[in-house]
């Protein structure tokens, strides 16, 4: 987890919105605009356990969410679901978080290796699919 209580999550929201792109029928809502500071806001959260909440936005996968714990601390997860560990890195220097240490295979990893794992893991749950 990265603590990121100190982090504007408006400039975070943003950011995430410019680094995100389209995935399926989200093209049908994509707009080239950027993420306003008005519609930033409504994305986040003055109480409960999550802060800022970001899926498909504008037709974009965002997929970035941020927590808030009890003691009011904030952070989000260690890898971003769908983007790639650059965009991650970009997102978080924008804001002024440090990167984690890139871990070899992690979660967003495109090598063949990777790929073949994740395809002969979801045929080993669901053999009568075709792949």
């Amino acid at each position: 987890m990265i603590i990121c209580t100190d982090v504007d999550l408006v400039k975070l929201a943003q950011e995430a919105y410019r680094l995100s792109v389209p995935q399926g029928y989200g093209f049908m809502h994509f707009t080239t605009n950027p993420l306003s500071e008005d519609m930033a806001r409504q994305l986040i959260h003055e109480d409960g356990y999550s802060a800022l909440e970001m899926d498909y936005v504008d037709g974009r996968a965002c997929k970035l969410g941020v927590l808030r714990h009890e003691d009011g601390s904030l952070t989000m997860k260690d890898t971003w679901y769908d983007h790639t560990d650059q965009q991650y890195k970009e997102l978080l220097e924008s804001v002024g978080l440090e990167v984690p240490e890139a871990q070899e295979h992690g979660p967003s990893c495109e090598c063949s290796q990777t790929q073949r794992a994740f395809k002969l893991s979801l045929k080993s749950a669901s053999p009568d699919l075709i792949y």
